[in-house]
């Protein structure tokens, strides 16, 4: 299985700046060993399919998108309009969303089907809290989280197959990343509820992510640890060099 590498710039990098990162990120020397994605504002998509034209890489992703094809839903982006822009995959249910936006499972769950329906790849994003984590929690709050997310009818495979992106809340941003060996206990979990949603054979071809706090001298620790398919990373992709370095850290030897 590839390994699949997102960069999320969060609310950062308008039109300008974005097409800028995009033309200096594919001056740099990237492995092809790797498949990597940038998801960007929806304010900046135009700016950055114009400057990556029909290039493959880095693969366009949005960080949110709504559950319905049009209608009366103000300051909503819909599936079909993501993909008037060549998106390829999208965020959904992002730590962020769900904290600061009140974004439910069930709202992540009818956006990942919308997406797939439009021939997009949704990446559903789970993780605790740090009072889950101390309580001991994690498991039951991710396998929650799982069962709500594939209870919509969401495909595990097909043309916009599902990507499962595990963020630790209280890993992001905090220098306190979650390790390894950690990170490959809760993927397990992760793909344990997508056999019983599915079957083994299918779970093992669904890609799990880790994200939370990784950077270009951690990111080969976590990609060489079994289970974990690929990384999200946060803060670290915001300059186009640093992140070129982080792909090239990541690339198998």
């Amino acid at each position: 299985m590839r390994k699949l590498i997102i960069a999320n710039w969060k609310m950062h990098y308008g039109p300008v700046k974005a097409g800028a990162w995009i033309r200096a990120f594919r001056r740099e020397r990237l492995p092809k060993e790797i498949d990597i994605g940038v998801a960007v504002p929806h304010t900046s998509l135009a700016a950055a399919r114009s400057s990556l034209g029909r290039a493959g890489v880095p693969l366009l992703g949005a960080q949110n998108s709504f559950w319905e094809k049009e209608g009366p839903y103000t300051g909503e982006t819909s599936p079909t309009m993501l993909a008037e822009f060549g998106v390829e995959f999208c965020l959904v249910g992002h730590s962020e969303r769900r904290t600061h936006l009140g974004e439910t499972d069930e709202m992540v769950a009818k956006k990942a089907v919308a997406l797939q329906k439009a021939g997009i790849q949704p990446v559903i994003c789970v993780g605790e809290s740090e009072e889950a984590h101390k309580n001991g929690e994690a498991e039951k709050v991710i396998k929650a989280q799982m069962k709500a997310a594939l209870a919509q009818g969401v495909k595990a495979t097909g043309s916009a197959p599902l990507v499962v992106a595990y963020e630790p809340i209280w890993a992001i941003g905090t220098r306190k990343p979650c390790s390894p060996q950690n990170a490959r206990e809760m993927h397990e979990v992760i793909r344990e509820v997508i056999a019983k949603k599915f079957s083994k054979k299918v779970a093992q071809d669904v890609r799990i992510l880790y994200g939370g706090s990784i950077d270009e001298r951690t990111v080969a620790e976590y990609l060489s640890t079994t289970g974990i398919d690929g990384v999200l990373i946060g803060g670290a992709s915001l300059d186009p060099r640093v992140f070129g370095l982080l792909c090239r850290s990541a690339a198998p030897a």
